[in-house]
């Protein structure tokens, strides 16, 4: 097209030119929104889109992800018949090998996942692995999942085939123009600056991958993208070569792609390396970097291993160039919130062919509906804190997060890049004490810690680790003693001035308007009825409250909060402020009451109250509540005299033999009295009915966000998609998530969490079950299973927690 013709205006401007721009596009007009503008600064896929391998896998981490997969084989099989434009899709099928017994039962646990999903998938041993792949060598292997329904495509052609059917619908695409400017007026972008002009949009979509970064923050917006080198290497034609599956190696890091005939051979080094933007030059398109023969010494050797053949092959082509990862292995899309009307969809994580097709699909539907057509919490570019979206945060963490695609993906895994960024106030005493810290949203947390001279570190396994007799300790002390925890991870916010009150009424479905010290459990709502987040509320006086709300989606309620302020409403982040202590268990109050000045007694401190009072000579307040179902009290001390508290606490509770307790015992804790987790039991696709958690909402009380939709899902009765526990009666397996439920042989559905139940007896989780008439008489009626690494174990399941159904120990 023109240069000349560039528009003045149009309805949606997407800045960058690969294939997540195309598909965007694309989608977009076969929706009907057809004043759709793409600008590319140089060619169409000149970024990183060109040299993409062009795996297109069925299987994701999530069901969403799983979904827009399925979606993007579907389209792909069609384009060309749509366009007249080849793309060079073709269903090859992929092996993934396992070399160690670790190993195996990750593959057989994904094997497992994929049944929920709804993806074909088996383990296969190796005869059937040499009849798929001839001339592997199979020695050192134990066993392969096979998916039948993977495949490839070639990158250019198939985001060529996007551009064009985009086109043919009315999409206008520019290429070799610079976007010089995003423009921004009263915090809304309205359009771009370019050498031809400016053009004004509705809305501005930024798909400029690993440009994006930089990009973005030209308009305010931390982006945690870095770009990594990625290597490969491709073989000259080898006439014996047949077409097979895709095949990854992952305990050697290297992957395989059979390409008319030559072979692709790729990995994921373990020692990735960054590369900052200084060294992509201005005019940098179709470029590439030089290649370090003795960084990829090892795995072109563990290749030749692997497949013999490939050595006797000459290497016509090594290719090292750059490619934008974050720092979770998982997209970033959506709405920024620190501009309206500018949406991201970048970091693509090696990915972007594989998943090109359906997060266009669903950024067309999000920027038409105004939501995700599916749960994208896990890819939603609002999910990482301040600290992660720094620039030493993502230099150091992203190039290790690429490292750990092919590693061992175990439960609990903590990266040791880019640690110690955000300290809880009590961080160097309970490191004294021989906490073993976790990391969660740049927060460093006390996970467990070491007993009788052990050192606080992880050992991995998919089984018992090492830690796994302290944190029982530490579980079993809150039902049977006291524990403290360190909860001061909370995100914390100050909620103040006349119209306070007005403000939480309108997002809180729970009804605020309580008198000064009651505490309220709410959640938000979307106008869909979904839940936004998962907090507390507390009102400190008439016109002032306290929000509290996990560490992982602080930022995303404070932008929530945000947007969402009426008339005279003051906010104030005073997570930093305030360190926070929880005290819980059956001795909890005599421990307290030695070191309070105040009467804690039942009758003076009812549950779901709180006050100020004088702990150790510093005035905090305290509300009685428990997140792990016993008589307890969450205690917010000034940051500064946090381990003074603490350390008398830690005093007075000697008798007792209190017991430091960490994050993963709060973990079972709580899933033994079935309490819900933001982002993993509920997010924004899950609404109050299904999650069980109906009784919080008051509609009498307040016009809430979401209200007309939980209405009208009440009025329908017993959701067909219910939030059930599980428990299960052999005391042996563990549970961690993702693994299927199965109700009278049939897959219903996944665990959303998972994790030990030492008060009950064995593994615990809970997770959402479809069918029809789920009510407490069916569920009993029913046998559940759990599939754990292609193997079934009967389970109990509940409506209700397992321990302390009534919730009376807390109250």
């Amino acid at each position: 097209m023109n240069k000349k013709q560039l528009p003045q205006q149009c309805d949606v401007l997407i800045i960058g030119g690969g294939i997540i721009g195309c598909s965007i596009a694309y989608h977009l007009v076969k929706k009907g929104m057809t004043d759709v503008v793409v600008l590319e600064r140089k060619q169409l896929t000149c970024g990183t889109t060109w040299h993409a391998a062009g795996l297109v896998s069925m299987m994701w981490p999530t069901p969403t992800l799983t979904e827009m997969a399925k979606y993007g084989h579907e389209l792909y099989a069609s384009l060309e018949a749509e366009t007249g434009q080849a793309t060079g899709y073709r269903r090859t099928g992929s092996l993934s090998l396992a070399r160690q017994p670790e190993r195996l039962e990750e593959l057989k646990r994904t094997a497992s996942l994929t049944g929920a999903f709804g993806v074909e998938a088996e383990m296969i041993d190796n005869n059937r692995l040499q009849d798929l792949y001839p001339g592997i060598n199979t020695d050192g292997v134990i066993g392969a999942l096979y998916i039948e329904k993977d495949g490839q495509t070639n990158p250019i052609d198939t985001t060529m085939a996007l551009a064009k059917g985009a086109k043919m619908r009315g999409a206008k695409i520019f290429e070799d123009v610079k976007v010089e400017e995003i423009i921004v007026e009263e915090g809304k972008a309205i359009g771009a600056k370019t050498q031809l002009g400016d053009i004004q949009a509705k809305q501005v979509v930024l798909t400029g991958g690993m440009w994006s970064r930089d990009i973005a923050k030209t308009i305010g917006i931390d982006l945690p993208l870095y770009a990594c080198e990625h290597f490969y290497v491709v073989t000259e034609n080898m006439p014996q070569l047949t077409k097979r599956p895709v095949l990854r190696d992952f305990d050697t890091g290297v992957y395989f792609k059979e390409d008319a005939g030559k072979m692709l051979v790729g990995w994921f080094e373990s020692n990735a390396r960054g590369c900052g933007m200084n060294r992509i030059d201005e005019d940098f398109s179709f470029g590439e970097f030089e290649t370090d023969m003795d960084h990829i010494e090892p795995y072109l050797m563990a290749g030749l291993e692997t497949f013999p053949e490939f050595g006797d092959a000459g290497i016509r082509t090594f290719f090292n160039g750059p490619e934008s990862f974050t720092n979770d292995n998982l997209h970033l899309m959506g709405p920024t919130p620190e501009v309206d009307n500018f949406w991201v969809a970048c970091g693509m994580n090696s990915k972007g062919i594989g998943g090109g097709a359906g997060v266009g699909k669903l950024m067309a539907d999000w920027i038409t509906d105004g939501h995700p057509s599916g749960d994208v919490v896990e890819c939603d570019v609002r999910r990482h804190n301040t600290a992660q979206r720094s620039q030493s945060y993502v230099e150091q963490r992203i190039p290790e997060a690429l490292g750990h695609t092919y590693a061992m993906h175990w439960p609990f895994y903590q990266y040791h890049s880019a640690r110690d960024i955000v300290l809880s106030p009590l961080h160097e005493t309970l490191q004294q004490q021989q906490a073993c810290f976790g990391e969660v949203g740049g927060y460093e947390r006390p996970n467990w810690f070491a007993r009788e001279g052990a050192t606080p570190e992880y050992v991995y396994s998919y089984k018992r680790q090492n830690w796994f007799e302290f944190y029982k300790a530490e579980h079993m002390a809150v039902r049977e003693s006291v524990g403290l925890i360190d909860m001061s991870s909370f995100g914390k916010f100050e909620v103040c001035g006349k119209d306070a009150l007005a403000t939480l009424q309108n997002l809180s479905p729970a009804n605020v308007d309580v008198s000064n010290g009651k505490l309220v459990y709410t959640q938000w709502l979307n106008n869909r009825g979904g839940i936004e987040a998962d907090i507390t509320i507390l009102r400190i006086s008439e016109k002032c409250f306290w929000v509290t709300t996990g560490v992982a989606s602080t930022y995303r309620d404070w932008w929530n909060l945000k947007q969402n302020l009426q008339g005279d409403t003051q906010i104030r982040d005073i997570t930093q402020d305030y360190a926070c202590v929880s005290i819980q268990g059956p001795n909890s109050r005599e421990t307290l009451a030695s070191v309070i000045e105040a009467d804690i007694s039942a009758e003076a401190f009812a549950f779901a109250t709180g006050r100020f009072a004088s702990i150790a000579g510093v005035n905090c307040w305290l509300h009685r509540l428990s997140y792990v179902g016993e008589l307890g009290w969450e205690i917010f001390i000034p940051a500064e005299q946090a381990s003074q508290v603490y350390l008398a606490l830690q005093k007075a509770g000697q008798q007792f033999e209190i017991a430091n307790v960490g994050l993963h015992a709060v973990n079972s804790l709580r899933l033994e009295k079935g309490f819900r987790h933001w982002g993993h039991d509920i997010g924004p696709e899950d609404n109050l009915l299904q999650a069980g958690l109906g009784f919080v909402a008051k509609p009498d009380a307040s016009d809430f966000i979401g209200r007309e939709a939980f209405l009208a899902q009440k009025a329908e009765g017993i959701p067909d998609r219910r939030m059930l526990q599980f428990r299960l009666q052999d005391p042996e397996p563990l549970l961690y998530h993702n693994e299927p439920i199965i109700m009278n042989d049939k897959v219903v559905g996944y665990l959303t969490s998972g994790m030990y139940g030492h008060a009950v007896g064995g593994a615990i989780g809970m997770g959402y079950v479809q069918a029809e008439g789920l009510n407490a008489e069916a569920i009993s009626a029913a046998k559940f299973e759990i599939e754990v690494a292609q193997q079934r174990f009967v389970a109990d399941a509940s409506l209700r927690a397992f321990y302390d159904p009534k919730g009376e120990r807390m109250r």
